[in-house]
């Protein structure tokens, strides 16, 4: 682990204030025109101005929380866990850099990470500090119970994105936006695959960190020429898909599911579940000091169908999944013993960074962001 001193560099305000956004995979900034992938009707000259609301939060971590961050979660050494600078922000990285924060480990985030959630941030072109813990849950909870469900297989992503869709955080009282960050909603009035998710969690924007070195790729990747976007973007709108008969007994084996197995406290709190997935090393791989093994175990190779979004297909689709949702509260949920009093917070260090203040201090953050494309990561 280690900490390097963050250069001095003073963007443009046209640096600052990206034209509609950043392309997630490429970290460039999106041109003016026709943009495609675009759903039927967006209006591809669409000009948005954005200030990321992550300008004006700075990492409150010392480095006793990253050391602790280290041991609890069994990150492996060979991933570099860095303490921000005072003037950094997470939505400009330093160069081979990505920024973390605590809570999304408690909400069952774990290195390397998954080439599932790989393709989740890629899809919809979100940095991984722009999803809040509980849009981290969902992710993590969701593939967990379709491992489960589905007797050992990978979630496919056009069934999350058929499941979910992002939205942005809601504005707090007397705040402006909070441009930048957000979590995933069902599409429709059906419930979400993991229930009980904390309603607040404390300073989890301002807790965050930089990681680089191998912590994106797990073993036997099959996908190790794609990485997550480390630059802030606008998140992708991802139509419904035509889901098979075998994902709807999923779904519909999930939603018979007694709440209580579905919830966050029985999911996430479980070491077990995390091992499972290859998510972290069981003790046995920990004694002898071999990296987690995800299970990527796939359905047989679908080419699932686009549905048209407001047509006759994608109202019929929601509604199957609202269905499916209905009929599995009205099962008599089994007793089972969970703890209900979940982890939500990282512990932190006592100690805390000063956080600037005073009538300039936001400008002169501002003033001391990093260009991506011109910072040294030394």
């Amino acid at each position: 682990m280690s900490s390097s001193a963050s250069p001095s560099v003073s963007p443009s305000m046209e640096d600052v204030l990206p034209i509609r956004g950043i392309d997630g995979n490429t970290g460039e900034a999106l041109p003016l025109g026709p943009v495609p992938g675009l759903m039927e009707g967006s209006d591809p000259y669409r000009v948005e101005v954005v200030r990321w609301a992550a300008l004006d939060v700075p990492s409150i971590l010392v480095e006793e929380d990253l050391t602790r961050m280290r041991e609890q979660y069994r990150i492996p050494s060979d991933v570099e866990l860095i303490l921000p600078g005072p003037n950094e922000r997470a939505c400009f990285p330093r160069e081979g850099c990505t920024a973390l924060h605590l809570n999304a480990f408690v909400s069952g985030l774990r290195l390397p990470l998954h080439p599932m959630l790989r393709r989740i941030l890629r899809a919809y072109s979100l940095a991984p500090t722009q999803v809040s813990p509980n849009g981290w849950s969902q992710m993590v909870g969701g593939m967990y119970l379709w491992f489960r469900h589905s007797f050992g297989m990978e979630m496919p992503l056009h069934v999350f994105q058929t499941v979910y869709q992002p939205r942005k955080l809601p504005k707090k009282k007397g705040k402006e936006e909070e441009a930048g960050w957000y979590y995933f909603y069902p599409w429709g009035s059906h419930k979400p695959l993991v229930t009980g998710c904390p309603s607040s969690i404390k300073q989890w924007k301002e807790s965050w960190f930089w990681v680089s070195g191998n912590w994106q790729r797990v073993v036997d990747d099959p996908e190790p020429d794609l990485d997550v976007p480390s630059v802030y973007g606008i998140a992708s709108s991802l139509p419904r898909c035509e889901l098979s008969s075998e994902s709807i007994e999923v779904l519909r084996s999930i939603y018979q599911a007694d709440t209580k197995s579905r919830s966050y406290s029985f999911i996430l709190n479980r070491q077990r579940c995390l091992v499972e997935l290859g998510l972290i090393p069981s003790q046995a791989e920990m004694d002898q000091g071999r990296r987690p093994r995800p299970t990527l175990a796939k359905l047989a190779k679908q080419r699932p169908r686009i549905l048209v979004p407001g047509s006759a297909e994608d109202s019929s689709q929601r509604r199957v999944i609202e269905d499916l949702s209905r009929a599995g509260n009205k099962e008599t949920p089994k007793v089972i013993e969970v703890d209900d009093t979940p982890e939500t917070e990282v512990p932190l260090s006592r100690k805390r960074k000063a956080r600037p203040s005073g009538p300039g201090a936001t400008q002169a953050a501002v003033g001391g962001l990093m260009n991506p494309r011109s910072v040294s990561g030394s």
